[in-house]
């Protein structure tokens, strides 16, 4: 996904003041404990959004609605998929679960574009 992971690096390396995101090429972190997810879309992240479960637990399966899949990610397994276009939500599980959600927002293209309007002020040239 080479092309995928250009767009999202080029915002990750326009952030203000020379900032590097850690967790480039995307720009947010979202961290679930111990939640099981209802079947919802992203409709604000823009392009990929990665998921990476972590801990000690059976089930919690990755459900991705219109591709008809069921994905039993282990701890440390991770996927990359479009959050905004698919309705997605992990099933029941026991143990001890958490995830990583790493997405870029789509309003980041504003910020590329304008810097949110401040894109002339001395401080952001």
């Amino acid at each position: 996904m080479p092309t995928e992971y250009e767009v999202l690096i080029e915002l990750a390396q326009n952030l203000p003041g020379g900032e590097v995101s850690p967790v480039a090429p995307f720009l947010s972190l979202v961290v679930n404990l111990n939640v099981s997810m209802v079947g919802h879309r992203d409709r604000l992240d823009k392009d990929l959004c990665l998921v990476l479960p972590l801990g000690d637990f059976i089930g919690g399966a990755l459900v991705m609605f219109e591709q008809c899949l069921v994905l039993e990610l282990r701890s440390s397994d991770f996927t990359l998929f479009c959050s905004a276009e698919t309705t997605h939500f992990n099933l029941r599980y026991e143990g001890r679960r958490a995830s990583f959600v790493c997405h870029t927002d789509k309003n980041f293209d504003k910020w590329q574009e304008t810097r949110n309007g401040w894109a002339s002020n001395d401080y952001f040239n």
